[in-house]
């Protein structure tokens, strides 16, 4: 019986607790958050919605190395989006990101970058 509740709880924390995070890089000693934005959107019925995140914004300059990116997905029972990398990244001056909801729902993200000047 125990063995049954131990597995129906590892079943049901897997079901619910899917988010869709995004890890690259590894913040060290002397990295700073050189960007923090938080990107949310209402789900449609039947739509799809997507939105790009660009570091840096256009018209401004960036002198900082890019050191990790954390793209956190604050919709914890598996309906948010999923993040992705379109250009650019860690080790580059730039980025851009690909945010992409599940059809018929929204998002909502906590895009971190983390540098080093």
């Amino acid at each position: 019986m125990k063995l049954l509740t131990i597995a129906l709880f590892c079943l049901f924390t897997l079901a619910y607790g899917q988010s869709h995070d995004l890890l690259l890089g590894q913040p060290t000693y002397g990295d700073v958050v050189i960007y923090k934005y938080n990107e949310y959107k209402y789900g449609f019925p039947l739509i799809v919605r997507t939105s790009y995140i660009e570091y840096p914004e256009y018209g401004t300059t960036n002198f900082a190395y890019i050191k990790a990116i954390y793209v956190k997905d604050n919709d914890k029972d598996g309906s948010g989006g999923y993040p992705m990398i379109a250009a650019g990244g860690v080790g580059q001056r730039f980025v851009k990101i690909k945010l992409k909801s599940q059809r018929s729902y929204g998002f909502n993200f906590t895009i971190t970058i983390y540098g080093r000047y």
